[in-house]
Parts: C-alpha cells; structure tokens; sequence
C-alpha cells in the first residue's frame, strides 16, 4: 500500500513533478510487461508459463499459491505463455484443431490485446498464423499462412484452455502441445532488457527502466502525448541521476504521486459491490484504465472475448475481509450472461491466490454447484463452510483483506448492454 506522497517545496521540483506524472501512468503497464517479460523469458529458474524467447512454455498444472509470475491468475484453464521477438522477421504460430475451449492472446508491450485466436475464428480443422512485426507487408508471411500485423516487436502471447480438474488435465495438455512457434532463435534480448535497472530505489529505477524502454518501444500514437512530455525532462535513454537535484525531487515525486494514483483507480470511488469495464484490454487512451488493468490483472483479454468484474466492497460499501462469511445470491439459478462459461476466484490483497485449505480457489458454471431449494444459486466465502449449507459452493477465505473476480467468457449482449446487474456481496455477520 503507497502512503500519501509527499509533495515537493520548490516549483521547479513541482514543474518536474506535474510533468512526469502521466508519464508514470502511461508508462507503468510497459515496465511491468518487461517486468514479466524478465521472469519468465530470460529465468535463470524453471517454473509455469517460463521458456526462451520464440518458445512456448505450457503449464501443466493450474496455478497455485506460490505462481507469481504476474498477477491475477485464472485457475479454470492452463497456460500457454511465450515472449516472441520480431525483430529477425516472421514467426509462425500454430493452432491445432479445435476439441475445447481454447483461445490464444496476442499483447502488445503495453499491454494492447491487438488480437485473439480462438474457438470462435480458428477454423475447426486448425490453421498457421505469422505474426508479422511493425511495418512489415503482408507478402511476408509464409505460403500457408494468415498474416498477422503486430503493433511492436515484442508481443506477448498468453494462451488459455479449459481443465475440468485433475482428471481432465492430460487431455486438455494434448491441446496445449498443439500450440507451437516456428521462428529464429533469439541472440540477445532487447537492449533494456539485459540493461534492466534495480538498485532498490523505485522511484529512480523505474525512470531509468522506461527511459530506456522508450528507446527499445516507441509509443504508439494512444501513448505519445504523456511519454513525450517527459522528454523534456529525460530524454529516451538517458539516466535520472545526471539530472539536477531538483528535477530528481520532481521524479520521485511524480513516482510516488502516479502510484498512489494508479492504486485507487483499482478501487471503485462509489464502493459498488462490482465493477467492469468494456474497454479492457484495448486502452485506447484510457491511460489509468490501462495502468490500474497492469496493477490488478495483467494481461486482461478485450471484453469481446471476456468481462472481468472486480468486487472489492460488501452491500454496506466495507473492504472484503476473511474475518466475516459473505454471500452472493444469483437468484437466477446462476443462469449468467456467457456463452462458454464463468467463474468467481478469490485474491489475496497481494493480488495472487491465497494460501488456504483446502486449496479451492474459484466456482463457477463448471464446478458442480448445488442450487437453493428454490431454484436460486447461493456462493459462500469465509474461513469456514456455511453451516447446513453445501461445501462444493464455498470458497475459503483467508483472515486477511481479499477481493474477488467474476469471469464471463464470450460474454452475451444483455451485458455488454447493461441489461444484467450483479447480485451485492452480502456479508452475513
């Protein structure tokens, strides 16, 4: 949690601060893409989701507890993750045929979902996609391929497959391994990445990150503006600490401003029970939706594909906490507006998954839900099972501050158009 910032006495310190401060917010999301970039595609440490650049690295288990490499992870479906560089020229990524849910996405360095491939536009028998980098023409991509335009020369691609449990999880593999990449081997990373800054002091390192990063990925037209205001003050490429005192002060102020910034948006300012945004995943210039997205759930499929709805507050608008037992009440039987599926998962505040037993993490229209006598669907949360009530609808809650994500894949018209409410998180002590 940031505290208040502290403001700089000077005005020329201030100047610098008011400067850098849509800097920060603009260019936070591609630090932490590099960030996870990092952990995953240059480890020196095996772990889900970690392989070389231009390879895929597929999950064989769902996530847990001790998964961190980027936050809010779903627990409904493998992952397929890879870190692919352009920069050589094409690289051919292979679906196989289509046998379950499934869909591949394609991310920007600043996080932009620019494009997914799917159950919904891979044809059934599979098909081979280049992914072209910046400029490239069309005629590049190989006979027997879709060419597929990327927006920069570094793209994240982050699969997903659903996985009824342990017993499904060697069939929904063999889907997994039918996600290949064809493409050159990478020599050396970006430059900013093998010249990645962490001395411990935040606030100048992440300067010293994004303005080498800017170097490595200039903005696109959405994020020009804010990131070339902060030019004036340092230039790409150039360190923050040849810069004048009072500039640095600007700097570290700016930094601290942003992130408290950037951390209250993850929060609703009217402490509703849910929110959701339909403009997830492409930003456009929403810059604070985009920061806040990178904060709390990195890598968040376009809302085409899925909704994500937050809820931080009960129905009396208090912080959720494992202390007390909360309800949510569908009383259309659960009967919610996604195509393929839902489920709610419940994050620690350190926005990863909890360590509780049993280690039941998420319930949905996959989880064999018992319903209430009357038709209606009751789910649970807390330290314990509700009383006389069914375990298979409860999720523990660890004795901490937590929150929770609703997830509607392929999600239906009468809520993309308003015309569906989320029932309150109801605390019942």
């Amino acid at each position: 949690m940031h505290t208040a910032p502290e403001t700089p006495s000077s005005r020329q310190a201030l100047w610098a601060m008011y400067t850098a401060v849509p800097a920060v917010v603009a260019g936070y999301p591609l630090l932490e893409a590099l960030q996870a970039c990092r952990r995953q595609a240059m480890a020196a440490e095996p772990g889900p989701g970690r392989a070389p650049f231009n390879r895929i690295a597929h999950s064989t288990r769902t996530w847990m507890h001790g998964d961190r490499d980027f936050n809010t992870p779903t627990v409904d479906l493998l992952y397929s993750n890879a870190w692919i560089d352009l920069r050589q020229g094409p690289v051919v990524l292979e679906i196989p045929a289509r046998s379950r849910f499934f869909v591949v996405q394609l991310l920007d360095v600043h996080t932009e979902n620019f494009f997914n491939l799917g159950t919904r536009n891979v044809p059934a028998g599979g098909a081979r996609y280049a992914l072209l980098p910046p400029g490239a023409p069309a005629s590049l991509a190989p006979a027997g391929t879709q060419a597929v335009p990327c927006p920069s020369a570094l793209v994240w691609l982050l699969g997903r497959v659903i996985v009824d449990g342990a017993m499904d999880l060697s069939a929904a593999r063999a889907v997994q391994e039918g996600f290949v990449l064809h493409g050159t081997a990478v020599g050396s990373p970006f430059p900013c990445l093998g010249q990645w800054t962490d001395t411990g002091d935040a606030a100048l390192d992440f300067f010293a990150n994004l303005s080498r990063a800017l170097q490595d990925f200039p903005p696109p037209a959405a994020l020009r503006a804010p990131l070339e205001m902060l030019s004036g003050l340092l230039p790409p490429g150039a360190s923050p600490s040849g810069l004048r005192p009072l500039v640095v002060d600007g700097l570290r102020g700016a930094w601290r401003e942003a992130m408290a910034l950037i951390e209250a948006h993850t929060h609703a300012a009217s402490r509703a029970p849910w929110r959701f945004s339909t403009r997830l995943g492409r930003f456009g210039q929403d810059h604070m939706l985009r920061a806040a997205t990178a904060w709390k759930g990195i890598g968040a499929l376009a809302a085409d594909e899925a909704i994500y709805a937050a809820a931080d507050y009960d129905q009396h608008g208090d912080l959720l906490h494992g202390q007390h037992t909360f309800r949510i009440r569908f009383t259309d039987g659960g009967d919610l507006p996604a195509d393929a599926f839902w489920s709610i998962t419940l994050y620690g505040e350190d926005r990863f998954l909890p360590a509780v037993a049993p280690q039941r993490h998420a319930l949905g229209s996959r989880s064999g839900l018992v319903k209430d006598a009357d038709g209606s669907l009751s789910l649970h949360m807390g330290q314990r099972p509700p009383a006389g009530g069914p375990q298979s609808n409860w999720l523990p809650a660890p004795d901490a501050p937590f929150y929770l994500v609703l997830r509607l894949y392929h999600p239906q018209a009468r809520l993309l158009e308003g015309r569906y409410a989320f029932p309150a998180v109801e605390r019942l002590d």
